[in-house]
């Protein structure tokens, strides 16, 4: 695909440095600094063709019953908010205006990356590419417009025209994500008159470390992970032990109508969203989804649409034209309201009036030079290396024992094995450790992150084993900690739980020891996810339920005794017991893997019955 696409390598990297006086000035600059930047150093251009419609006639394709402009708090104040001055700017002012590619003689640039760089998108492994704001809503508004990029294939256009069933996602919820993108663009002041506004940026991590390299640093202590937990409408009584709580800020209980705060609405300042994701962002919506709906990868392309526009932009892969992970998105925002981890309240999509403009934009040095960027939600999108680790057999019988943490497989500690428990340390240290992305935007990412906020990964739609999942990420977290700075907890990780996650609600619970689990077997169950909140294959249901009905599966321990248990302990002792004792436990799963760390007898229950 790429021997097809046309124009010229042109290398092209930002230089200037504005003096520190202008630095706080520079929100809407259209100085060269607020341009197009990537590492690489192979850069090609592509024509825009010509658009097949209106953007009027885009506006009433995906809202045919019609639709008010989106006003938001932090937009240009007095802001004629009607349908047609909103139609006029975007046909006049933004692709009608001055040309944001005007420096690429009007063409759009990409990165072209070559060789072992290439990664099936053109953000090659260890490098980045960052587009301002005015040229992000460019791209968008000549997708929505049925524009295409003359001898690229890019996935945006592709997906937006993608039938879908009966439907296109341009006339369905991603559609009126990116419309109201572009309201959000119309109500920016770094906007006017051609401003090129803040920057976002892609930054993608380099090649796989051998699992010898990631072991090899196990000695840092596991307090380095700075483990924060918390409890996100789960049922159970608080954690006791000592372990640390997230702030209030990023952790308030839902109401009956709302969603409260966790990593997925966000609220903490500086907490990157961790996308549990495929091998690419968005999974698996492209020809099989109009809107709103899958697992939580899915569901966030629709909330935060600049990685959305971004993740498909990026590539012209023929089967999957998406960005591939680990990838981190700086400067995107999340512009509705509804969405938390257990998506119970995210239908229909909400436009968040006082979704951040200006007011949460900070300078950061990326390239050597002085940009100004959203700091309000950093992005970060990776998969477990166990996605269809069980491929035999019947998966009306598999799938609901990997639910309730029972399917032996889920335990492979085999260093030979593709899927074993070392795949998801490195998995999770590969895509968090600063060293994996360029040494240009490492200074931005310090600048932004300040948490990585995560729920149950490894175990959503991948079915692997909870307790497990938490573990990798304790002892990667700290693994990986450290290439962040010096400080006793550079990184913190704040471990969100669950009674019912979007992704195999109920099978978080069992992180949680005895009671405590039962009683957050019985809040799924009791309050379940209505059906627009999650998406399963008819396997993992049990009794066409979403929850996962078995509290005799509960364990002794939990999440507090293993963190009580390992405190002062490296992640290389962690590690080693965890592979140790389950290779010795011959593959039984009559107990917990909490249990058997910790030496428990009491056995949780058998799995013969799958049914209750």
């Amino acid at each position: 695909l790429q021997r097809l696409a046309l124009g010229q390598d042109r290398p092209r990297r930002a230089a200037m440095t504005p003096p520190a006086w202008l630095a706080p000035l520079m929100l809407g600059s259209v100085a060269a600094s607020s341009r197009f930047i990537t590492s690489h150093s192979n850069v090609r251009s592509f024509l825009w063709t010509s658009a097949t419609r209106s953007f009027d006639r885009a506006i009433a394709d995906a809202f045919p019953g019609g639709h008010a402009v989106t006003g938001f708090g932090e937009g240009r104040p007095g802001l004629d908010l009607s349908t047609g001055a909103f139609v006029a700017w975007v046909e006049s002012d933004l692709l009608g205006g001055p040309d944001p590619f005007a420096a690429h003689d009007g063409r759009v640039p990409l990165p072209w990356p070559q060789g072992s760089e290439y990664d099936d998108d053109q953000v090659g492994l260890g490098n980045y590419v960052a587009y301002s704001r005015r040229q992000l809503c460019f791209i968008v508004a000549k997708s929505l417009t049925g524009a295409a990029t003359d001898g690229y294939a890019n996935g945006l256009k592709r997906f937006l025209e993608k039938r879908a069933g009966s439907c296109f996602p341009r006339t369905g919820d991603f559609g009126r994500s990116l419309i109201v993108l572009l309201e959000a663009c119309y109500a920016d002041a770094a906007l006017v008159d051609g401003g090129h506004g803040p920057m976002v940026v892609v930054a993608k991590a380099s090649r796989a470390p051998a699992v010898g390299q990631v072991w090899s640093q196990a000695d840092a202590p596991l307090a380095r992970a700075g483990l924060r937990v918390c409890q996100y409408d789960d049922g159970a009584a608080p954690l006791e032990g000592g372990i640390e709580r997230v702030p209030a800020e990023g952790c308030q209980q839902p109401s009956a109508t709302a969603p409260g705060k966790d990593f997925m609405t966000g609220g903490l300042a500086g907490q990157a969203t961790q996308d549990i994701s495929a091998a690419f962002l968005g999974g698996y919506v492209f020809g099989n989804a109009c809107g709103l709906g899958g697992g939580q990868d899915e569901r966030l392309m629709t909330y935060m649409p600049e990685v959305a526009a971004l993740a498909f932009f990026l590539s012209q892969h023929a089967e999957f034209p998406q960005l591939r992970q680990p990838a981190w998105i700086l400067g995107a925002r999340m512009l509705f309201s509804g969405l938390d981890g257990t998506a119970r309240f995210n239908d229909p999509p909400i436009p968040l009036t006082n979704a951040p403009i200006t007011s949460d934009l900070k300078n950061v040095e990326l390239s050597g030079s002085v940009y100004s960027m959203s700091s309000s939600r950093p992005f970060v999108a990776f998969q477990s290396e166990n996605q269809g680790f069980f491929h035999w057999g019947d998966r009306s019988v598999q799938t609901p024992l990997a639910r309730r943490n029972k399917l032996p497989a889920q335990r492979e500690v085999s260093p030979s094995s593709w899927f074993a428990f070392d795949k998801q340390v490195r998995a999770w240290y590969r895509s968090i450790a600063l060293t994996s992305y360029s040494a240009e935007v490492r200074p931005a990412l310090k600048a932004l992150v300040s948490s990585i906020g995560t729920g149950p990964w490894l175990a959503g739609l991948w079915w692997g084993d909870s307790q497990l999942g938490f573990l990798a990420v304790w002892l990667a977290q700290a693994i990986a900690a450290p290439t962040w700075g010096d400080a006793t907890a550079p990184l913190p990780v704040d471990f969100y739980m669950y009674s019912a996650f979007t992704e195999s609600p109920g099978s978080q619970c069992f992180v949680h020891s005895s009671e405590r689990c039962r009683a957050c077997v019985r809040r799924c169950q009791d309050h379940p996810l209505p059906g627009t909140a999650f998406w399963m294959p008819e396997d993992a249901l049990f009794s066409g339920q979403s929850c996962v009905p078995f509290p005799d599966d509960c364990g002794g321990h939990g999440i507090e005794h293993v963190a009580a248990a390992y405190a002062g302990k490296t992640a290389r002792d962690l590690w080693t017991d965890v592979e140790a004792k389950l290779k010795n436990e011959g593959g039984s799963t009559a107990r917990t893997v909490f249990d058997i760390l910790l030496g428990s007898q009491k056995a949780a229950a058998q799995p013969e019955t799958l049914m209750p």
